[in-house]
């Protein structure tokens, strides 16, 4: 089973660690970094973005930076919450299961939870992160959409869609769950962690033609399908984007990640909530489309970072100040400590 993975793995890039696909982005990045004498100056793409590093945007202080009504119902735990502390905050806030418990700082899926009732809530272990809750959003369709805007221009930029295909099987009437699964490469992946999630279901045959979800969490590390979807950008897209971003103020980069009713209800503003707002770490996640060659991914990666570097510049044209060292370290020392916690979850 290791040596099919394995080869799985080895036979599409978008399966590789994630150090390759940045090398050019690094030496990059110090280039650009002499240029702005700083090392540090992608801290300065999002003022509004006062805490973490890269990666470790605290997810509850970015999303207040959006629209009350644009946002799902939510709320942070601290840390060692008790149950009966958090089903009170639930029923202050008017929040019913299922609900989403993901890290309040957290990347690529990590520790990220769908809570179908107070039994599962309970198996959380709440005493390492603090974590978010938000109310579970049921529209079919989740999409990211990645935009900048330079802060001395009016109209910004979305140089990256994604629509999300979550990790399913349709069955075929004849083989179990466990077959299915063996022959989707995607799922197979998962194996391990699908045959627990699944151990009621694992040798049933299901009628033919029913699709089962086998994971609800729209993340690619979780085996969700990342289909490149620019083609959908059009004037109505880029406005709505453009309107929005007027009242996030300090904020000129990143990736919202978004669930809606429909594509054209986005296109118009209307029927879309955003889950999560992410900045100068996010990445333009069109480029793990399967279909996605290597080669065009570093150059979006290459191209966007240089759009961090004049945005940074810009920013700094009005006030903003590079962080000094010592902040910078603090910061990256916060996202280090992270990345210990949630891999032990």
């Amino acid at each position: 089973m290791k040596l099919k993975q394995w080869y799985i793995k080895l036979s599409s890039w978008e399966y590789w660690p994630m150090w390759i696909l940045y090398v050019p982005v690094f030496i990059q990045h110090f280039y650009l970094s002499i240029r702005a004498r700083s090392l540090f100056f992608f801290l300065k793409v999002n003022p509004a973005i006062t805490e973490g590093f890269i990666l470790s945007d605290e997810k509850h202080t970015t999303l207040k930076l959006v629209p009350e009504s644009l946002k799902p119902k939510g709320f942070i735990i601290s840390k060692n919450s008790s149950l009966s502390a958090i089903k009170t905050l639930l029923d202050k806030h008017s929040i019913l299961f299922p609900i989403i418990v993901k890290p309040n700082v957290g990347f690529r899926g990590l520790s990220v939870h769908r809570c179908e009732n107070e039994e599962e809530l309970s198996k959380i272990d709440f005493e390492k992160a603090t974590y978010l809750v938000q109310e579970y959003i049921d529209y079919p369709v989740e999409v990211g959409i990645f935009y900048y805007r330079y802060p001395n221009e009016e109209r910004g930029v979305i140089p990256s869609i994604t629509l999300k295909e979550f990790l399913s099987i349709k069955s075929d009437g004849t083989h179990t769950l466990s077959e299915l699964i063996k022959e989707k490469p995607r799922a197979f992946l998962h194996y391990k962690k699908l045959k627990e999630k699944f151990s009621k279901q694992w040798e049933v045959i299901f009628p033919d033609g029913e699709e089962i979800v086998l994971e609800v969490i729209g993340n690619h590390n979780r085996g969700t399908k990342f289909i490149n979807a620019n083609a959908i950008l059009d004037e109505s897209l880029l406005k709505t984007f453009d309107e929005l971003n007027t009242k996030m103020e300090g904020f000129y980069y990143g990736r919202f990640d978004i669930k809606t009713k429909s594509i054209e209800d986005l296109k118009q503003g209307k029927n879309f909530k955003i889950l999560e707002v992410n900045g100068v770490g996010a990445e333009p996640t069109h480029i793990y489309d399967p279909n996605y060659k290597l080669i065009d991914a570093w150059k979006e990666l290459l191209f966007l970072w240089k759009v961090t570097y004049k945005i940074a510049l810009e920013n700094k044209k009005k006030g903003e100040e590079f962080p000094v060292f010592s902040d910078a370290k603090k910061r990256y020392l916060h996202y280090k400590n992270y990345k210990k916690i949630a891999l032990t979850h």
